[in-house]
């Protein structure tokens, strides 16, 4: 995989969590996900850009790697996003019963918002899209929690989707 792709990636993945959380907190109706999604990538361009150039840059081992005239649609993939966002609000009742079997004395209602936006992303993932390795997902998710959340999340989150796994490879 070319390194490139790897952040933007990486991007896509940060940036439809964040907008899974906004949608969680606005309680914003997705009638219209393309113009929700488009919306969502035209307001935050600049920090998109931003995170996909530092990105390319950690994962380049090129000094001479040049970021000039980076355009948006090279930064990140909207039908990613648009594929996840889709995949949540058509299996969003599943998606919520399978974290709440599997998150030991916690419902979602309980759960952080930021934790649970990561939880359904990387259940997206797994159900959604089958060239994205279980695995792959799982770490990812992994790594969003290192980020954006506190020091108990990310262990929190990984128990969470390792028996989420179990429960969909029992069916």
């Amino acid at each position: 995989m070319k390194k490139e792709n790897i952040a933007k990636k990486i991007t896509s993945r940060e940036y439809t969590m964040k907008l899974i959380y906004q949608t969680s907190i606005t309680k914003e109706d997705v009638d219209n996900l393309d113009l929700l999604v488009d919306e969502f990538v035209d307001n935050n361009a600049e920090y998109i850009l931003n995170r996909y150039e530092e990105l390319r840059l950690q994962h380049s081992n090129n000094p001479e790697l040049s970021l000039e005239g980076v355009d948006i649609d090279e930064a990140i993939d909207k039908d990613y996003i648009k594929n996840i966002c889709l995949t949540i609000e058509e299996n969003n009742e599943m998606i919520n019963s399978l974290i709440n079997s599997n998150a030991k004395n916690w419902s979602v209602d309980r759960i952080a918002k930021v934790d649970l936006a990561i939880l359904k992303l990387a259940i997206a993932e797994i159900i959604a899209i089958d060239d994205i390795p279980q695995k792959v997902s799982v770490n990812e998710a992994i790594e969003l929690a290192k980020i954006y959340c506190d020091d108990k999340s990310p262990k929190f989150i990984n128990g969470i989707l390792g028996s989420v796994i179990s429960e969909i490879e029992s069916k």
